[in-house]
């Protein structure tokens, strides 16, 4: 199979819309000829027949972009106010002081943290998306230089 230019899954819902409208353009002054108006559109004869067939049943409705994907919020693990406490105790309290063991944050602490205050358990890629979305990033203690000279 012939290389595509770009993978339409990869394209935003908008531009998704502009190539399924070319296609049924395509369409209409080939008169239906799939493949040539795949290699015109830079996409798979399936898609084509797909585009077509939508288009035909339903007409520019049926092909519109569609919002895809879950809703934002919906499936999480913690509510919002669960949320808020645990971000608010990671980042004024350190491990120890939140009763856990250790000194630095790590997701598997934050996991912990949930589990003792909620009883929620998740993942530690769960726990790391929930870390990225409160915008808390990895980060190395500063290095404390130790000065050897007054040392015995």
């Amino acid at each position: 199979m012939e290389e595509l230019k770009y993978e339409l899954q990869k394209l935003s819902a908008k531009e998704q819309s502009e190539v399924r409208k070319k296609i049924v353009r395509e369409m209409e002054k080939r008169g239906g000829e799939t493949k040539e108006v795949a290699e015109i559109c830079e996409c798979t004869v399936r898609h084509v027949q797909k585009t077509w067939k939508k288009y035909r049943e339903g007409g520019v409705k049926a092909i519109a972009a569609a919002k895809m994907g879950r809703p934002v919020g919906v499936y999480c693990k913690l509510t919002k106010e669960q949320e808020e406490e645990i971000k608010q105790e990671i980042t004024e309290k350190n491990p120890s002081e939140a009763g856990l063991s250790g000194y630095l944050w790590s997701r598997g602490l934050v996991r912990e943290l949930a589990k003792a205050k909620y009883g929620i358990e998740m993942s530690a890629r769960t726990m790391g998306n929930y870390l990225a979305k409160w915008n808390i990033r990895p980060q190395r203690p500063k290095k404390k230089i130790i000065d050897k000279s007054h040392q015995t």
